[in-house]
């Protein structure tokens, strides 16, 4: 069958900060389709000059879109457009497994994948080419008339037998990203998340057992990206990249064997770090240039009740120890926790300042759909525009906090933030230029978005 697979655009504010990177995911959908023997056509509308012109759908058997809870009008405007051809339409991703009635109501929708669908997806096609029951396909929910049938959830699947992404199928040149100066593309080592923070819906998309692929067969994926690509830097986008230890120096020593001149990023835990001082010395041996912490808050209540584990003394660390190995820290705060006051968030804004990281990325809490704090607060929920749940906007009614006045905190925090020295400014600078933006333009386009 012919397949057509669709990214959404991005959030505007991703437009305007100039950052894109490869939709790994649908890639690796993508892959195991062609090794399925079906034919497949990717069109990314989040990479520059991308567009999705009717002879792509016309020549499509089948339309796939994922979608994201910001990007979920943006996907379905994609499905009509697809369904008045009367091509079938299947949607993924977290917002339409959690949202499906929704997703269902528009009418342009006929089948969802539910989580992982590198097997949900060609076994779906297997059914429809050979006319058979698909609701005999585990991990879909489909529309029945006015009824919708969610068939039983797919087995966890075995990262390890994935094909690779199918890099192939879009110009990786195209996206604009970078670290240390380098363009950067993304890398998936593992799949699950044991922490299932309650504004994360990770660990309810992708299930709380933690499957990592091998030393071996990462550095495999790095030696294509590295001698068939070309990239000298690349960012591991898994969960909780450093989960293990043991494999992390595997693939450090791995990257140092083969000589490589790699620079990369990656996700990681505070209580992870501090507990791993010589993970992280092979890890800068290695090429390690920015290590992205979910620091989140100031606050110990407001770490227990989000769910972290961790503790602000923790936070403190981690940034001292990735310093003192000359890796760059970008930290993540969230403010507006429902125990919070503005007197809670300043102290997170302290914290950010005093911490004094390479970067900071401030945003408000936000209840997407599949969290736990979605059903703990969702007659709450004044707002559900979800290009609004960006993390720059408030969309509920918060307990203690004025919403126009913690828009203006948020405001506040990137403000107190970059302009704590003229040596942070410049590094801003920097940064930002990474993405072809200002500080002054970041500024106006978060009040323009909050007010």
């Amino acid at each position: 069958m012919n397949v057509l697979l669709v990214n959404p655009q991005s959030s505007s504010v991703f437009n305007t900060f100039g950052l894109s990177l490869p939709p790994v995911g649908l890639l690796y959908i993508a892959a195991s389709l062609e090794q399925a023997g079906h034919t497949v056509v990717v069109r990314d509308l989040a990479a520059e000059d991308e567009r999705l012109d009717d002879g792509d759908i016309r020549r499509a058997d089948l339309v796939g879109i994922s979608a994201d809870t910001t990007r979920a009008a943006k996907a379905l405007s994609i499905a009509r457009r697809v369904s008045a051809t009367g091509r079938p339409v299947v949607m993924g991703g977290p917002h339409p497994q959690f949202m499906a009635a929704d997703i269902f109501a528009s009418g342009c929708v006929d089948y969802i994948v539910k989580g992982e669908g590198e097997l949900v997806f060609p076994n779906l096609l297997s059914a429809l080419r050979n006319r058979d029951n698909v609701a005999s396909v585990k991990g879909l929910i489909i529309r029945d008339g006015r009824h919708l049938i969610e068939t039983p959830a797919a087995d966890p699947l075995d990262v390890e037998t994935l094909p690779f992404p199918a890099r192939h199928l879009v110009d990786l040149y195209r996206y604009r990203a970078s670290t240390a100066g380098r363009p950067i593309t993304p890398i998936v080592t593992s799949r699950g998340c044991p922490s299932a923070c309650h504004f994360c819906s990770s660990s309810s998309f992708f299930g709380r057992g933690w499957r990592s692929r091998s030393a071996g067969s990462v550095l495999a994926e790095l030696d294509e990206l590295y001698n068939r690509y070309g990239f000298r830097a690349v960012c591991f986008m898994d969960d909780n990249f450093t989960l293990d230890p043991k494999r992390i120096e595997q693939i450090a020593d791995g990257i140092i064997d083969r000589g490589y001149d790699l620079k990369w990023w990656n996700f990681s835990r505070v209580d992870t770090i501090v507990r791993n001082p010589v993970m992280v010395a092979r890890m800068a041996a290695a090429g390690s240039a920015t290590v992205y912490l979910g620091i989140e808050s100031g606050n110990e209540e407001t770490l227990n009740s989000l769910g972290k584990n961790s503790t602000a003394t923790e936070a403190s660390q981690a940034v001292d120890i990735l310093r003192q190995n000359g890796i760059e820290s970008y930290a993540s705060y969230i403010i507006g926790n429902l125990n919070e006051t503005a007197a809670s968030v300043e102290k997170t804004i302290e914290m950010a300042v005093r911490l004094n990281t390479n970067i900071a990325q401030f945003s408000i809490l936000t209840p997407y759909p599949g969290t736990k704090l979605y059903e703990q607060i969702k007659d709450r929920i004044f707002c559900r525009r979800w290009k609004f749940y960006d993390g720059l906007h408030i969309v509920f009614r918060h307990p203690l906090i004025n919403r126009h006045y913690l828009q203006i905190l948020l405001v506040k925090a990137f403000v107190r933030f970059y302009r704590r020295s003229q040596e942070a400014t410049q590094g801003f600078k920097q940064a930002a230029g990474r993405g072809r933006i200002t500080c002054r333009k970041m500024v106006l386009c978060a009040w323009d978005l909050f007010f």
